[in-house]
């Protein structure tokens, strides 16, 4: 059954994995860039801070993720490319976070913590993230859905689009997780 992160892909246990095609970028001027985001007609879905907590796990990512109004637990995997690229992932509901995060970090180790201040916007079946991460300024982040019989290709052609409209500049954009800058400028 597809939540509302997308549409199901392959079944992976009673989860289903599901597909973005994603791009980060660094941002100059937020305040030009939401006019943009207006300008292209997308609508606000919602507004949050949320805490990322990414646990030490031997293959791709896993964090959870609090904010206002509940917690989820996100798997996904990525290959890290400035270019928009296709991220696979899961998501569950989490009811307990505290007993969660305990559980999780007890196996397998906190790797860091990611705050942030988060607007979505909604364009198509583009999610247009608008956030400032603390310690780490200000980023737009794309995520293009392949669901409804969209294609990789027409999911990234969709988030070409997007950047090219909202004159993200390639160059600015970031190949990682925040969770990389963030330990990239630790070290």
């Amino acid at each position: 059954m597809p939540g509302r992160h997308g549409r199901a892909s392959p079944r992976r246990g009673s989860l289903f994995v599901m597909r973005n095609i994603e791009v980060k970028a660094r941002v100059e001027d937020p305040a030009r860039l939401v006019g943009r985001v207006l300008e292209l007609g997308a609508t606000l879905a919602w507004e949050r801070h949320q805490r990322d907590t990414f646990f030490a796990v031997p293959d791709g990512y896993l964090k959870l993720r609090e904010m206002e109004g509940g917690a989820e637990l996100i798997a996904y995997r990525r290959e890290p490319a400035s270019e928009p690229r296709p991220s696979d992932y899961e998501v569950a509901k989490v009811d307990e976070p505290l007993q969660v995060a305990a559980l999780l970090r007890g196996r397998f180790g906190v790797r860091g913590v990611v705050e942030k201040q988060r607007r979505c916007f909604q364009w198509r079946h583009t999610r247009i993230h608008l956030d400032e991460v603390e310690g780490l300024g200000p980023f737009v982040e794309l995520e293009t859905v392949v669901s409804g019989g969209l294609s990789n290709e027409a999911a990234e052609a969709e988030a070409r689009e997007v950047m090219e409209r909202l004159e993200i500049d390639p160059a600015a954009a970031v190949p990682g997780a925040y969770l990389e800058l963030i330990e990239g400028r630790a070290r």
